[in-house]
């Protein structure tokens, strides 16, 4: 590649990251850092999902579905989500729902669902294939499978003038589709690809499958089966080009070609119904199903199934969009969450049973800081921490607005006696600080009113076996909505129950 090349794909790459897909390239580069972190907690993941309400909506949903949590236990918190099915699953699913969003806005929306129908099939093909062969991580697999065309995706999504004459040169079949990115644009989508991983940080798997030097990687091979299952199969699975495929990758894996070519079959289904699930309905349809010969007559039918099924999972996503209010601040429009009793009661139940399981403080702090986030529809919440001398509280965790800054400089000094926080301490005893100064119980000390502003806002002590190490905070300072009566009586229940929870478990030990 040219220095001139180099260059239209680094501009490329600046503008999807600074434009396009800013979004995108932040969440998989947070989520991705936290799980391959040795560091990293459950809690640690669900921090980062939390930031966007409708993608924490939507991936419980998906965990909560028979393919992914086929025992039927239901998860209500993202941070029991990363526990139940592990960390590198709620990635895929985080990253996969990402993407979608992402690129729903697509210019060439054709060609661009052309290439998600295809990334999905492949990852999906891939895999099952990892499961059978017993390789680990096949949910990094999967990933990096399905970002292996990224480079496509996003030229389609949001290409420009150039893209007319390439959609053209490749329908022509005048010449492969390689030579006619070279032809016109002057490097290939797979550069783009290779590129964007290196800047995103998309992962090592990816990075080593889109290199030339690392072919004999046991899971390189995995993701290249998929690859080449999906990509044959376009023509449908009785083409020469489908059958070859199955043979080649059947002799790979030391197998009959009749046992792949079922097994490959059943994965295509399998891709279609998870393609759907993620809300890609009209991708979904173009993923090549085994034995597929409709009679004219019977496709009118199948086009008004699938309308309705793309109804409902429309009228899901209003439902999840309605549950939301949009505030707009300056020029950024951010989504706060309402009260739901319904949230509020499953996961005080679900907090109830993973106190049984004994784990560490921290995720029950987790789930806490969510309920009171989706639950209680608090703009955000916080745990700050006591320290050894009692002079200062500082933020452990948080969920919501202005998370990352509380995590990173929430530090109050509250030594001096006539502050709100001594109150607390003293009186062990919840408190609804008021907007009104004038009937304020303390001092607001200039931190205090740096990390919250002003209040009103709620405060109730952290108290584990008679004794006060912290306090839970929540406010709708972002939002300015009213904090009712209600909402304080809910959010004393949730710390209360997190009093209870710290205090069972650090009595065993």
């Amino acid at each position: 590649m040219t220095r001139k090349d180099r260059h239209n794909v680094e501009a490329w790459i600046q503008h999807l990251t600074e434009q396009d897909m800013p979004i995108f390239s932040g969440t998989v580069s947070d989520v991705s850092n936290a799980v391959n972190s040795d560091e990293t907690s459950a809690a640690d993941v669900a921090q980062i999902i939390l930031k966007d309400a409708s993608l924490t909506g939507r991936l419980l949903k998906m965990a909560n579905s028979f393919h992914y949590n086929p025992s039927r236990y239901r998860m209500n918190t993202i941070t029991r989500a990363v526990m139940v099915l592990g960390f590198d699953q709620v990635r895929a699913l985080a990253l996969s729902l990402v993407l979608v969003d992402s690129l729903s806005a697509g210019e060439h929306r054709d060609k661009m669902m052309d290439e998600m129908a295809q990334s999905f099939h492949a990852a999906i093909q891939a895999q099952e294939l990892a499961k059978m062969t017993k390789a680990k991580s096949p949910e990094n697999i999967f990933v990096a499978t399905l970002l292996s065309r990224l480079g496509n995706m996003a030229f389609w999504a949001f290409s420009n003038d150039k893209a007319a004459i390439l959609s053209k040169l490749i329908d022509s079949e005048v010449m492969t589709e390689q030579e006619a990115e070279k032809a016109v644009l002057g490097f290939h989508l797979k550069d783009l690809t290779r590129g964007l991983s290196k800047s995103w940080s998309l992962g090592e798997l990816l990075d080593k499958s889109l290199s030339d030097s690392d072919k004999d990687d046991p899971l390189v091979a995995l993701v290249e089966m998929g690859q080449d299952l999906a990509q044959a199969a376009k023509k449908g699975w009785d083409d020469k080009q489908a059958q070859s495929a199955i043979k080649l990758v059947a002799e790979k894996l030391d197998m009959k070609a009749s046992d792949l070519e079922s097994i490959a079959h059943t994965n295509a289904k399998q891709a279609k119904s998870i393609t759907k699930m993620y809300g890609v309905i009209e991708a979904s349809k173009r993923i090549p199903q085994p034995n597929m010969k409709l009679v004219d007559e019977e496709l009118p039918v199948l086009d008004q199934k699938m309308n309705q099924v793309e109804l409902t999972d429309n009228n899901d996503s209003k439902t999840i969009e309605n549950s939301e209010q949009e505030v707009e601040i300056g020029e950024a429009i951010f989504s706060h969450p309402e009260p739901d009793v319904n949230i509020q009661l499953t996961i005080l139940q679900e907090i109830t049973e993973a106190i049984q399981e004994k784990p560490s403080i921290n995720v029950i702090i987790e789930m806490v800081l969510e309920g009171l986030y989706r639950g209680v529809g608090m703009d955000r919440s916080l745990f700050a921490l006591l320290s050894k001398d009692r002079n200062t509280l500082v933020c452990k965790y948080a969920v919501g607005a202005d998370s990352e800054l509380l995590s990173q400089e929430f530090k109050i000094d509250i030594s001096h006696k006539e502050n709100i926080f001594q109150g607390v301490l003293d009186s062990k005893k919840a408190v609804h600080i008021p907007a009104d100064p004038k009937k304020i119980e303390g001092t607001l000390t200039k931190d205090t009113l740096k990390y919250l502003g002003a209040p009103p806002y709620l405060i109730m002590p952290t108290i584990v076996r008679g004794k006060v190490i912290g306090v839970f905070i929540a406010d709708r300072n972002a939002s300015k909505r009213e904090i009712e009566a209600k909402d304080f009586l809910t959010f004393q229940q949730f710390c209360q129950q997190a009093n209870m929870g710290l205090t069972f478990l650090s009595m065993q030990g």
